[in-house]
């Protein structure tokens, strides 16, 4: 398979029917998280898994205590997790690098 680079300013051809299909242009400065998903990672994320159906936002939950009692209410997790030490990629899994 041949790669081709492209300057930052050139639309491949693969993108083309995005932009022709307008999903790629903004009419307005700020556009919506979902939007910005499907654009960056071409994901519909307000399309329902199961069914294929579109999914509605009901509310944005911004405190913190409201999400806690949301969390709790649908029994998951309201801690964040525990922060651990990044491993040393340069190491196999469960091999410790020798010490010096």
């Amino acid at each position: 398979m041949e790669v081709t680079t492209l300057a930052p300013n050139i639309l491949s051809v693969r993108h083309w029917s995005r932009v022709l299909g307008g999903l790629l242009y903004a009419t307005s400065p700020r556009l919506p998280w979902a939007q910005l998903l499907q654009r960056t990672f071409d994901v519909d994320i307000l399309e329902c898994p199961q069914c294929k159906g579109r999914l509605r936002l009901i509310e944005t939950v911004v405190e913190k205590g409201a999400a806690r009692q949301i969390l709790e209410r649908l029994g998951l997790p309201v801690d964040a997790p525990q922060l651990v030490r990044a491993r040393d990629p340069t190491t196999l899994d469960g091999d410790e690098p020798d010490a010096a």
